[in-house]
């Protein structure tokens, strides 16, 4: 037996009054790179001092497309980043479709051809003075203090963002924590430093020009007279539309930090970007005419769908993304099959599964790929309705009665431990019940169940419905949405951290950049010791770095592909590296802040045969030791 000594000094454990605030988003997700020149070389400055931003070449982007890697695509998305446009990812050196959206945005707004390739004209633009938006080069920094520090602050917790001791008017390691997790989600590169393009995000003076006052007026097109005072509505905006616009999104089960303020901030452009994906719309994160119409803001309508023709569905399989991806997935969904993840657009595993589930169901070759008897009975490229999944050993099915199963029908009003089990349906699925499964079916359970049926593509009546109940598994034909068992046979052999700790079910949570929360944040103090969950063998490290999402982490593989993801640790413990053969119970590391990370804690993931990511918290939560605060130190490798 070997003892490691402690590496980490413990800290205080948190006030419970921030623990709920943690919950929802310890992690943030916004792909980074290590902040660098046009040449490639990295840069640094004392604490508060001022430093220069790269220059860019004209010459250095004529030319770069889709496809185009290397530094200096990555000075062409700080350039962008600079004049005020948003690139999902970051700086990464990688020109992919998102890259391409931000060149088209910048390229409409200059009023320049829209082709989304770096021509001369744009190239010239882009490295032409007042790109950024500001000619000064100041940054506000570690060390900084003053007014203009204390309005970033206030700036900070008004969107949204945590701040640890507040508006204090002093920069130190939590305000620049608080500044890479803004800058993280708005596709901004995160430095730590409030810079001219993290001010103009922020809606603050640029650093050094004296002024900390948000702009009063939204930086967009107005709408045009008569459609819909609702639409057009986007980052900046302020006023009663703004805030019947958040109050409409929480109606519909969203969370927007900072609550119906009536000020569009990142936030609220978050929770917009949410619905539009699961609605399968462009993630613009501005107002349109179907968002209104979703939302039930004006009068306007939803103008019709443009009928699509069946070429384009006509052989999708995994790898597979756009729009075409979301009709078929929304068509699954309307059959009445599970889609996790909602309507995303993305062909993954968890689309081809239930892909061949239908497929099989209704005696179509089983390939996993769309082919044309699937666009058939999905009613892809046509307005027929999709062919529903037949009930077990029958011929495909019709709604059941009502009263066949006693879940259906329940609505506002109804109460009793059915309630009770519904309540606790939704939340498995990762949606938020304010007041939690009491049996009691209010306002807050209505808003849950229509979040639930608009993802899940169920007309949004707030009452169960047969199909609602099945995914839901909920009474009879319940084929469920998320269980432990969707992760086929994983078994864990022993809960990861050491306690006290504490943790929620925050699968798929919204995070920056359109992703969604894959796996489990168990929150406890930095230092405390990490256990593996199984046999296996340690088959990647992360270290950390500047910029890194992970922070210091690992993976514990076993020999079917299963694999186990550990996240934002401190450190390592003796003898753990690649390769290294470990046993369920064996330390294999502290608990640390490392990565984007909000507070201390474990970011846990599990995914079944090494494919996609399936929900972690029902399997920790089945051996929840918490409240074990014993070391157990144990070495099989050492």
């Amino acid at each position: 037996m070997t003892i490691f000594p402690r590496t980490v000094p413990r800290t205080p454990r948190l006030r419970p009054s921030i623990r709920r605030r943690l919950i929802q988003g310890v992690c943030v997700t916004a792909l980074t790179a290590v902040v660098v020149g046009a040449s490639g070389a990295t840069t640094s400055a004392a604490p508060g001092a001022a430093i220069e931003a790269p220059v860019a070449v004209s010459a250095a982007f004529t030319g770069l497309r889709v496809g185009s890697q290397g530094s200096d695509v990555q000075a062409l998305q700080r350039a962008l980043i600079a004049a005020g446009i948003t690139v999902p990812g970051g700086a990464d050196g990688v020109f992919g479709p998102a890259t391409r959206q931000a060149v088209v945005a910048f390229q409409n707004a200059r009023g320049l051809s829209a082709t989304g390739d770096v021509d001369q004209a744009t190239a010239a633009a882009l490295t032409s003075p007042g790109t950024a938006g500001t000619s000064s080069g100041a940054v506000l920094s570690v060390g900084a203090r003053g007014p203009q520090v204390t309005a970033v602050q206030k700036r900070l917790v008004a969107l949204g963002v945590y701040l640890a001791g507040g508006a204090d008017g002093v920069f130190g390691p939590s305000t620049k924590r608080a500044v890479t997790q803004f800058q993280g989600w708005n596709g901004l590169e995160q430095t730590g430093t409030v810079n001219a393009a993290t001010a103009t995000k922020l809606g603050v003076g640029a650093p050094g020009a004296g002024s900390a006052t948000p702009p009063a007026t939204a930086p967009t097109t107005p709408p045009a007279a008569g459609i819909n005072a609702y639409v057009g509505l986007a980052q900046g905006a302020r006023g009663a539309l703004v805030k019947d616009l958040q109050t409409a999104l929480q109606r519909k089960g969203l969370v927007v930090r900072g609550g119906a303020d009536g000020v569009f901030g990142s936030a609220t452009a978050t929770a917009l970007k949410a619905l539009q994906r699961v609605n399968a719309l462009s993630e613009t994160g501005v107002v349109g005419q179907r968002e209104a119409a979703i939302l039930g803001l004006g009068t306007a309508t939803a103008p019709p769908a443009a009928t699509p023709s069946t070429s384009q569905y006509l052989g999708l399989e995994v790898g597979a993304r756009g729009p075409a991806v979301k009709d078929a997935q929304q068509a699954l969904i309307a059959a009445g099959v599970p889609v996790r993840g909602g309507a995303d657009g993305v062909f993954g595993n968890v689309t081809k599964s239930a892909l061949t589930t239908y497929q099989t169901a209704l005696g179509i070759t089983a390939d996993g790929t769309v082919n044309q008897a699937t666009i058939d009975k999905l009613g892809l490229g046509s307005s027929s309705a999709p062919t529903p999944m037949p009930a077990a050993g029958s011929t495909p099915a019709t709604p059941p009665a009502a009263g066949a199963n006693p879940y259906v029908g329940l609505s506002v009003g109804s109460s009793g431990p059915l309630v009770r089990e519904l309540q606790t349906a939704l939340q498995r699925t990762g949606l938020v019940v304010r007041g939690g499964a009491d049996g009691s079916f209010g306002p807050a359970t209505r808003t849950a169940l229509i979040a639930f049926q608009s993802v899940n593509g169920i007309p949004q009546t707030g009452v169960v419905t047969a199909q609602g109940a099945a995914i839901l598994g909920l009474g009879s034909g319940s084929v469920g949405i998320v269980n432990p068992g969707s992760g086929g046979n994983v078994t864990l052999a022993r809960f990861p951290v050491q306690g006290r700790c504490f943790f929620g079910d925050t699968w798929h949570d919204a995070r920056s950049g359109g992703r969604r929360h894959e796996g489990v944040d168990i929150i406890a103090n930095e230092g405390k010791l990490l256990y593996a969950v199984v046999d296996g063998e340690i088959s990647k490290q992360y270290w950390d770095s500047p910029g890194a999402l992970a922070g210091n982490g690992l993976r514990i593989a076993q020999p079917n592909g299963t694999y186990f993801t550990y996240l934002h640790m401190s450190g390592f413990a003796p003898g753990i590296t690649v390769g290294t053969q470990v046993k369920a119970g064996d330390v294999i590391g502290f608990v640390g802040n490392t990565g984007s990370s909000a507070t201390a804690h474990l970011h846990f993931e599990i995914h079944p045969g090494g494919g996609a990511a399936v929900n972690p918290y029902p399997y920790v939560k089945a051996i929840d030791d918490c409240s074990n605060t014993t070391p157990r130190y144990q070495s099989s490798f050492a």
